[in-house]
């Protein structure tokens, strides 16, 4: 267990890492990267290493549950300023700059609700760094590059995988027979309508920490097929609805399929702002 005797020192939270190492001394975890530039192109998944006495990792009433220390697991880590302020190859932690650093003082801050909409797409494209390639590239999943089914988990913490048709295959010069990707994405845009206002079209990027949470699944078995999205009241308001709307259809969203806290983002993002 990570170390938190001194106890008048705070934290913040990192919305979503996946933990690759844990050790006697220090904490390895990868999570999407601040850019230097403004270039969105800069922020990809890069791994840092902190000391273990620069996470907290003990129960914070009000607030989400810490990662648990083991390699593969995924969630919210409380960071002190120091371990907030490393680096991996000179780039920092995505958020860095606006950290709330609280906890556990003051860690039962109300978050903003999140709700699931469910969108009709017209457009679901992907544009991001291919795994273990420099370039990029765009893949529009509904497309004749994207296999008919998608299953779409993004944590922001780890590739998403994508199907390929062997067009798409070929496109992206994948080694023969290759149908699946993995993919960094600096921008997942949809575009659609909700299913409560057909003829109101709108677009999110899933990225947008102001729209959209920081964990999302979609699945369709065809192109065209209904989504469902878990975003903020901006984000549904992209969709020319309200959430007051979609409470009529759904319920306010706990917890997303596979587990994890999916609040944690906006939980943060509502510290961040304090």
């Amino acid at each position: 267990m990570v170390d938190n005797a001194v106890n008048q020192r705070k934290f913040g939270l990192v919305p979503q890492v996946k933990i690759q190492t844990v050790d006697g001394q220090n904490v390895s975890f990868s999570t999407r990267s601040a850019s230097q530039s403004g270039d969105a192109k800069e922020s990809l998944l890069r791994t840092f290493t902190v000391g273990r006495a620069e996470v907290y990792t003990d129960p914070i009433p009000g607030a989400p549950k810490s990662v648990e220390m083991k390699p593969g697991a995924t969630g919210p880590l409380y960071l002190s300023r120091e371990g907030w302020n490393t680096t991996s190859d000179g780039y920092g932690i995505y958020g860095a700059e606006l950290a709330a650093i609280k906890y556990p003082d003051e860690g039962a801050v109300p978050s903003p609700p999140l709700t699931k909409l469910t969108i009709v797409p017209t457009s679901i494209r992907v544009h991001g760094q291919l795994q273990g390639k420099t370039e990029f590239c765009d893949i529009e999943l509904l497309g004749n590059d994207a296999a008919e089914s998608q299953d779409i988990v993004w944590n922001s913490a780890d590739y998403i995988e994508l199907r390929l048709t062997e067009q798409g295959a070929r496109r992206l010069q994948m080694k023969s027979h290759a149908t699946k990707v993995k993919v960094w994405p600096i921008k997942v845009l949809i575009k659609g309508s909700s299913t409560i206002d057909r003829t109101a079209a709108g677009e999110v990027d899933i990225l947008d920490s102001e729209k959209a949470d920081s964990v999302q699944r979609f699945a369709f078995a065809k192109h065209g097929a209904p989504i469902t999205l878990v975003l903020t009241q901006d984000g549904v308001g992209a969709f020319h609805v309200t959430p007051q709307a979609v409470a009529e259809q759904s319920n306010e969203v706990g917890t997303m399929p596979g587990g994890g806290a999916t609040r944690s983002h906006q939980h943060a993002l509502r510290a961040n702002h304090r």
